[in-house]
């Protein structure tokens, strides 16, 4: 028997062939479906020539169609990232700066150096002056960008796209699709900049005689990042409950249909002055969700119920524990390393430092902003998707709307241009099936050319005693030691309250998950890496954080005492529960 598969996995991709599973969770978590699978292939592909044929040296790329994957491949039912494809992108642009990229930042790096390009020191050139201009553009662009979708949300554009005909609801899906592409490449071209410009710095540290491991914490405590924002909207959210009796009576009490309810019709002044500050946040941030890339994926303004409950524990927090108090404090604490690291430096170093710590900062912040963006286009593609789906059950082609989830992107085009019938009903039981049981298996954090997915393995009762400890790898320095909180989704996080201090330990988080952070003394995660979105969140909050600790929701129970090193990588279990 072969190695498991799904049938909407990428085929093996011939030329880049190393392979990683650690930031591709935070993209879309969890097993995808068939269609969005198949959809992020075809997007892909179109966004990666467009994206690397405006670079002289990018030419040199090798783009492959689906369905075998490039930089995005699904392994196993799950999104995961090339790195032979980011090493040679990256190399068009600098060989050197992208070889210290990937082994700071990438699993099974080494494996991936022998995919370096190498392209004539004039056309490696031209691509670095186009790259200056698209970096230099980014923020203003993203800027005006989220400035016209965030008009759009006061319009009724979504709304009107959500009841579209089915041939109208799929060409509106195609017609929103080139500004997400557009966002996506900008953002690609940001995080490819922010990582740059941190290998930069450290180069100029260890050239000054410093420690280069120092700039994680440089490039930590920005200030209010992007991703930062709906935690401290959520906190002045909380205020305002606690400032009215009526509210903050019902908001405490945990039930979240009594919450909406007295939002839809607010009974008196408190509850008006609350519903109106709770429609702002909506507005500004009701487009994010786990998995917000997936458009699928209902969002916080479809289902607020995790917001309300994020109201309830910002409710709990002292001033001193407020997400602005620890911004602050983490920004505190990265402008007394600034000063540390540059009194330790050779004098002759100290103005190369600060130009390459101002250029690490902004390209850092701003991969943040990229990130938001990306998604804010991606989900106005959701009220026609929805449309399509509506429109091939009227249309008698699906017996369901969530039936074209295990469609695959060329099947829902095929049916709406009558080109091609439904998938068997049995074919699409099939699929669920596979979805389900590609959850019992599990992928290495990197590999080269085809992967062995593996079977989770039973964890045993008595596994991870007490003094064990468990290592990963630490994304935000700092210790602390509390009570484990396991939440295995953002659905689970109302039911089970974060309180201050508690570790929160998940399979995976991705920047919505960061309201979370902030009432927890440490984050534990199985999944992620040193440049992921939650890791860069949980350094701006200040807040000790280790990912990839395998199988960590398992073998930590709820209420175990743990210790948090952020600096060492470890979680020790202190006393089980």
């Amino acid at each position: 028997m072969g190695a498991f598969r799904t049938e909407w996995d990428t085929e093996a991709n011939p030329r880049y062939d190393v392979w990683t599973t650690t930031n591709g969770g935070e993209v879309i978590p969890g097993i995808l479906t068939p269609f969005i699978a198949t959809y992020y292939s075809d997007m892909e592909h179109r966004s990666l020539t467009t994206l690397m044929g405006a670079y002289p040296s990018g030419r040199r790329i090798k783009h492959f169609k689906p369905p075998v994957g490039n930089f995005f491949g699904i392994t196993a039912g799950r999104l995961t990232l090339n790195v032979g494809y980011s090493v040679a992108a990256m190399s068009c642009l600098d060989p050197d700066i992208a070889a210290a990229m990937a082994g700071q930042f990438m699993a099974g790096s080494s494996d991936a150096l022998r995919l370096l390009v190498t392209a004539p020191a004039d056309e490696v050139a031209a691509a670095r002056a186009i790259a200056h201009e698209q970096r230099e553009a980014a923020e203003a662009e993203s800027r005006a960008i989220q400035e016209m979708l965030y008009e759009e949300r006061l319009g009724t554009q979504a709304a009107d796209d959500r009841v579209l005909p089915l041939k109208k609801a799929w060409k509106r899906f195609h017609d929103l699709r080139p500004l997400s592409i557009d966002t996506f490449n900008r953002h690609l071209v940001v995080s490819t900049a922010a990582g740059e410009k941190q290998v930069v710095l450290a180069g100029v540290i260890a050239a000054g005689g410093g420690d280069p491991n120092t700039i994680v914490g440089l490039c930590s405590g920005l200030g209010e990042v992007e991703s930062s924002k709906p935690a401290l909207a959520l906190y002045k959210l909380a205020a305002v409950a606690r400032t009215h009796a009526s509210v903050r009576k019902v908001v405490e009490a945990g039930d979240a249909t009594a919450v909406l309810q007295a939002l839809s019709a607010p009974p008196d002044k408190g509850w008006q002055a609350f519903a109106d500050e709770f429609d702002e946040f909506i507005f500004r941030y009701g487009f994010r969700v786990q998995g917000e890339a997936d458009p699928s994926v209902p969002d916080w303004g479809d289902d607020p119920t995790f917001v309300v409950s994020q109201v309830k524990s910002m409710m709990a927090l002292k001033a001193s524990e407020s997400p602005a108090a620890q911004v602050k404090k983490a920004a505190a604490t990265r402008v007394a390393l600034e000063r540390s690291v540059r009194k330790s430096l050779a004098p002759s170093m100290r103005e190369a430092f600060d130009g390459a710590l101002a250029e690490a900062q902004r390209f850092t912040a701003m991969r943040e902003l990229t990130k938001a963006v990306w998604v804010l286009s991606t989900r106005r593609l959701r009220p026609p998707l929805l449309a399509t789906a509506d429109g091939l059950v009227a249309a008698g082609l699906l017996k369901t709307a969530d039936d074209m989830l295990y469609c695959t992107y060329s099947e829902v085009d095929a049916m709406v241009k009558g080109k091609g019938a439904a998938p068997a009903a049995a074919t699409l039981a099939q699929r669920r099936k596979r979805r389900t049981q590609a959850a019992d298996y599990v992928l290495p954090d990197s590999w080269v050319g085809d992967p062995k997915p593996t079977r989770r393995k039973k964890v045993a009762d008595n596994a991870g005693a007490a003094g064990t400890e468990l290592t990963g790898l630490g994304v935000s320095a700092g210790s602390a030691t509390g009570p484990a909180r396991i939440i295995l989704n953002t659905e689970a996080a109302f039911a089970r309250d974060i309180e201050p201090g508690d570790v929160l330990v998940a399979p995976f988080t991705d920047t919505p998950w960061t309201p979370l952070f902030v009432p927890a003394g440490a984050v534990v995660v199985e999944t992620g890496g040193m440049l992921s979105h939650a890791a860069t969140v949980a350094r701006e909050f200040g807040i000790p954080c280790v990912v990839l600790v395998h199988d960590a929701t398992r073998i930590i129970h709820e209420g175990d005492i743990v210790a948090v090193d952020g600096a060492a990588g470890t979680v020790t279990i202190v006393r089980r529960a």
